[in-house]
């Protein structure tokens, strides 16, 4: 019955009313059923169950079959995976009306929003959203729990010759792309009380994240020009303070710090280094 529930509010979320979903997976499991059959495992009203039934046949999602008996006319459901298929179908070509014309809705040089992000699954989702749409060039800040989230997307990016360049925070496992390991990484987190997450696609869309130690998640998306190019400089920035620290760690351990303390120091001046 849980399986059932969750089935019944997907389907709901594809546009079915809640009888529907629920005469729908009630008929899957007991095909060919008659209306009656089919009212009393949906737990429906019979006065409700051929209005039901109607709509389904409409749809496509419910089949009358010939056979008859005392019971009256029997129907079958149209197979799940054939259902999904065509449904995923009228999806696909409405959004790829519907975009242009919604997007020529916008005032000319509108400055995009930024959107706050308030949960790990959506913060996921949407980089995985990027990674994957992006044509040209992927930059990244983050650490293994979020690398190995994104991982098969930026190999997929890699593979169709987006240039990925990642910033990873600990000694990374697994190299995706031109990866750069940052060599400070837990004094930053107890700086930010947090793991780091940057993220750049083709330098028009952006999104940054704290995940924090205490177990809530502050980020935000965006496609403002301003936002996007301030992170774009913000991983830019740590690429380049790598590739220093990887050439000439030694001398600049000695010089600022082992943790590089007076170099991150932006309030003492270069002087007193």
């Amino acid at each position: 019955m849980v399986v059932n529930n969750t089935a019944q509010r997907l389907l709901a979320s594809l546009g079915l009313s809640e009888y529907e979903a629920r005469a729908y997976t009630a008929l899957i499991a007991i095909q060919p059923a008659s209306a009656y059959e089919l009212a009393r495992q949906a737990g429906m009203p019979t006065s409700k169950i051929y209005e039901i039934l109607h709509r389904l046949t409409e749809k496509g999602m419910a089949i009358p079959v010939e056979e008859t008996d005392a019971r009256g006319r029997r129907f079958a459901a149209l197979d799940p995976e054939d259902f999904l298929a065509q449904r995923k179908q009228e999806m696909t070509e409405t959004a790829a009306l519907l975009a242009p014309m919604l997007k020529n809705l916008a005032p000319p040089g509108q400055v995009g929003q930024i959107w706050p992000i308030g949960a790990r699954a959506d913060v996921i989702g949407r980089a995985r959203q990027l990674v994957a749409k992006a044509r040209e060039r992927i930059l990244v800040s983050l650490w293994p729990e979020e690398l190995a989230e994104l991982e098969p997307g930026l190999a997929a990016a890699v593979a169709k010759k987006v240039k990925v360049a990642v910033v990873h925070f600990g000694k990374p496992k697994h190299v995706v792309g031109v990866t750069f390991h940052h060599p400070v990484e837990r004094a930053i987190q107890r700086e930010k009380g947090g793991r780091g997450f940057a993220l750049v696609a083709d330098g028009q869309q952006a999104m940054m994240a704290t995940f924090l130690d205490s177990g809530g998640v502050e980020g935000a998306w965006s496609r403002n020009q301003a936002f996007v190019g301030a992170t774009e400089d913000y991983i830019r920035h740590d690429i380049y303070i790598t590739k220093v620290t990887t050439l000439m760690g030694g001398a600049m351990r000695k010089k600022f710090g082992e943790n590089y303390e007076r170099l991150r120091d932006v309030f003492l001046p270069a002087g007193e280094v």
